[in-house]
């Protein structure tokens, strides 16, 4: 493929010297008759060929970020990211990403990928100093760069590291004390500090926002785990009363009308794993942007005795204001059996997973055919 665009390349800089030289090589007639024909300008036609050819090939090299000697390094990075059994396709994400960025470091937005992608992987300090350096080649302040360095900096755990983390989180907070990441981060870290009241307050807050069920359960175990009394009306959510959380979601994902970008997701389960159901188990359906660590960007939750089923995802369904369906290319749609009811995967758990292309067809089928180690 790249020999044929070099190539093609080529055919279009022969093509425009042509364009140019060829008035200058052809004779022009005598103007009167009698008067001598207009000689040709072999000499100028020759230098701006060259001219033209080398400076094609200059102009291409500063505009192209693509790594000539290196050309392993221009593949794209998979997208698989969302399986954590498949480390060895983590690992290979970031040798490809740090190849990319050792040819060009330039690359803010690389960064930032690697950035995400050190964390999904656990490394919160390397996380810190890839978000770093896309901060360092951003031109204006990105508010949203600076929350995912403040995540990274809560999550290496390092007192050393705390004091910007609660600056990053302060100052967003000021500018915007809606923003929920923020909040989020700094309840947890008011509760590793000890500040019991500011982490239950934060916590409630979320609550009240009425995130999804994934969430809603996360933050109700967290208040609890606090000494919080949670009302049984916060705990199962709004209209969902006496029906609990499984059956008010329905096999529709959801009392939510769908909107905007739409995903209609045919889960079912292989028949090898059929016998390891518990039908009061969680199913829970969720969909990211491969690669991106932290909430899903929309999920639903429902009883694993509703298998087989489908389950509606939309921009309704968004979990944090301002990022949804719409506004990502791939989602990975994944599919989980919880049989220890947690938003956090457990070993045991089953799992089926698919990716739907923006602007594809609105049907996508999930199969859960694996477990979690």
């Amino acid at each position: 493929m790249m020999t044929a665009f070099v190539l093609f390349c080529a055919v279009l800089a022969l093509v425009a010297i042509f364009i140019v030289a060829y008035p200058l090589l052809r004779p022009l007639p005598a103007e009167a008759k009698g008067e001598p024909t207009a000689p040709r300008a072999t000499p100028l036609a020759f230098a701006l060929s060259v001219v033209l050819a080398v400076a094609a090939a200059l102009l291409y090299g500063q505009i192209s970020n693509f790594p000539w000697d290196n050309p392993i390094a221009a593949q794209p990075v998979p997208a698989d990211h969302g399986d954590m059994a498949g480390a060895s396709s983590m690992e290979d994400a970031i040798k490809a990403l740090e190849t990319r960025l050792a040819q060009n470091p330039s690359d803010g937005e690389g960064w930032r990928m690697l950035g995400r992608t050190y964390l999904m992987s656990g490394n919160a300090a390397k996380s810190v100093e890839a978000y770093d350096k896309a901060a360092a080649l951003t031109k204006e302040k990105d508010v949203e760069l600076e929350l995912d360095i403040a995540e990274a900096l809560v999550l290496t755990d390092d007192p050393a590291q705390q004091p910007r983390a609660k600056a990053i989180l302060d100052e967003a907070l000021a500018a915007n004390p809606g923003s929920q990441k923020a909040i989020w981060y700094q309840g947890v870290m008011a509760m590793r500090s000890g500040d019991i009241e500011l982490a239950k307050k934060n916590f409630t807050t979320l609550l009240g926002q009425n995130p999804p069920p994934e969430i809603r359960e996360l933050l109700v175990t967290q208040l609890r785990e606090l000494g919080a009394d949670v009302p049984a009306s916060e705990a199962a959510g709004p209209a969902m009363g006496a029906m609990g959380a499984g059956a008010a979601m329905g096999a529709q994902g959801g009392e939510v009308a769908p909107k905007g970008r739409t995903i209609r997701i045919k889960v079912s389960i292989d028949p090898a794993l059929a016998a390891r159901l518990q039908p009061n188990a969680p199913l829970f359906v969720s969909a990211r942007e491969p690669g991106i660590p932290g909430p899903p960007i929309a999920a639903v939750r429902l009883t694993a005795a509703q298998l087989p089923t489908t389950v509606v995802l939309s921009d309704a369904n968004t979990m944090i204001e301002g990022r949804d369906l719409s506004s990502v290319n791939d989602v990975e749609v994944v599919a989980r059996v919880a049989f220890a009811g947690t938003p956090a995967i457990t070993s045991g758990d089953l799992l089926g997973s698919a990716v739907h292309k923006k602007g594809g067809g609105e049907e996508l089928d999930v199969v859960i055919a694996r477990v979690q180690p």
